[in-house]
């Protein structure tokens, strides 16, 4: 027996690919329990299932849902915050600022849980139906993964998540003072998240060691992150060459990917956050070792970074996906439309980056960084549930030869209708279904108004 049929759509299966994958028009899914059962066409499967509950989609696009590689959830609660940006000169000083000082150090495990319930929501209306969290936030340990969860688990999103290991002390400068102590504790939270979400199982919510950088990280501390991974049958989250190059030559006399590699930490369940000030050497060496790619253009572009070379390290044969640290707006379309205009602009290009390759960042290649492209990133029969309708709002019509172009020309988040997540509906006409919004905003914007006063805003 089907629980669902969602009919009369356009559907756009993504299936091999955003530039091969199969369009259905005047089609139909079909849903039992938190799996795929069936697609085709709708008056077909129409007769087939004539019991099922049904959504007529018509005039609409069915898709899977999208994927995002790279979030900090709980920043939300650095959103707006009236601080003294004179501080803020490059990004080693947004980083040591606004990322340390101004907010990691600061928050609770009350604060993760609100901002994290708050960000899941808004990234699930806007159709974002799986994200590889990183949380962090030293002075909250221990449990702070537990929090994250909770958040998670009530918004009904799916999320692979860890905590970061770093040796980093809160309130010291980094070059003065580390702590193996810190990175032990780091790992203690990973690995007790990791045996109660046990990687590679069927479950919405999975863990993934989160290692912070090889910056902020000595060479043992790095070889343990390896020796976490594989025993708990996690893959690992790392930001790799955010900061200047000649910060991890002066530290550790090579690279970041050099030093990764000689760790052993490299390797294809890897997830690698940013990835800017990068060699052909340091390329060639991700490349090799099959590490997963998730580019995080809006933030960098923030932070003064500069611009990752993604058409090179596709040419190289990386898997590119797309990641947004939760700064700015959580709207999916915005980072798919910066992503595919930043290259065309910084490159003196208009060929690079076509609206194909940037969709399978957020679909196909992202499900296969995560280590689960058998379950999510297309729609197929046997695949997870996890898919979004559309109601394109557009001044032309969507059809089979156009719909590609929508996603470049006219896609907001607000098009995003209904949602589904592991055959649960979890945005109904354009309103979560599990949380209640309102109070949703308010918990989280009086954990913001809590994080403010302790950097001495009135509020």
């Amino acid at each position: 027996m089907i629980d669902l049929l969602i009919k009369n759509a356009l559907v756009l299966t993504f299936d091999k690919g955003a530039a091969s994958g199969k369009m259905i028009e005047n089609g139909a899914v079909a849903i039992k329990g938190n799996t795929i059962a069936d697609l085709g066409d709708s008056d077909t499967l129409s007769k087939m299932y004539p019991g099922a509950e049904t959504i007529d989609a018509k005039g609409k696009i069915v898709m899977p849902g999208f994927i995002v590689t790279h979030t900090h959830m709980s920043y939300v609660l650095g959103h707006n915050m009236p601080v003294d940006f004179s501080q803020v000169q490059d990004f080693w000083d947004m980083l040591q600022k606004m990322g340390w000082e101004w907010l990691e150090d600061l928050i609770t495990q009350e604060g993760v849980y609100a901002a994290t319930r708050y960000s899941a929501t808004k990234l699930l209306k806007s159709g974002t139906t799986t994200v590889c969290e990183f949380v962090e936030g030293p002075n909250a340990l221990p449990g702070i993964l537990d929090a994250s969860a909770k958040a998670i688990e009530e918004t009904g999103i799916r999320a692979q998540l860890g905590f970061e290991v770093t040796e980093r002390v809160p309130g010291e400068h980094i070059l003065e003072r580390v702590s193996l102590v810190n990175a032990d504790k780091a790992f203690a939270e990973n690995v007790a998240f990791f045996e109660k979400y046990p990687g590679g199982k069927d479950s919405r919510i999975q863990g993934r060691l989160g290692l912070h950088t090889a910056f902020t990280n000595s060479r043992s501390t790095m070889e343990k992150a390896r020796k976490i991974a594989n025993q708990y049958d996690v893959g690992i989250q790392v930001h790799i060459a955010e900061i200047p190059r000649a910060f991890m030559l002066e530290k550790h006399g090579m690279s970041a990917p050099q030093i990764l590699e000689e760790t052993g930490v490299l390797g294809p369940d890897v997830i690698a956050a940013h990835c800017i000030d990068l060699t052909d050497e340091d390329v060639a060496i991700l490349a090799r070792n099959n590490v997963n790619i998730s580019h995080t253009p809006m933030t960098n572009s923030f932070g003064g970074n500069g611009v990752a070379r993604v058409p090179f390290m596709m040419d190289q044969g990386l898997n590119m996906t797309i990641g947004h640290d939760c700064f700015f707006s959580l709207d999916i379309a915005e980072y798919l439309r910066y992503t595919f205009l930043l290259h065309k602009a910084h490159q003196a290009n208009a060929g690079l980056l076509p609206i194909t390759q940037v969709l399978d960042m957020l679909l196909g290649n992202a499900a296969r960084a995560l280590g689960m492209e058998k379950q999510i990133g297309s729609l197929k029969i046997g695949k997870k549930a996890d898919l979004i309708i559309i109601n394109p709002n557009s001044p032309t019509p969507i059809a089979p030869c156009s719909a590609l172009s929508y996603y470049n020309m006219t896609f907001q988040g607000q098009h995003v209708e209904t949602v589904i997540v592991d055959g649960q509906i979890v945005v109904k006409d354009g309103q979560a279904t599990l949380v209640d919004e309102v109070e949703t905003m308010r918990e989280c914007q009086e954990q913001a108004k809590i994080l403010w006063r302790k950097n001495g805003i009135t509020i």
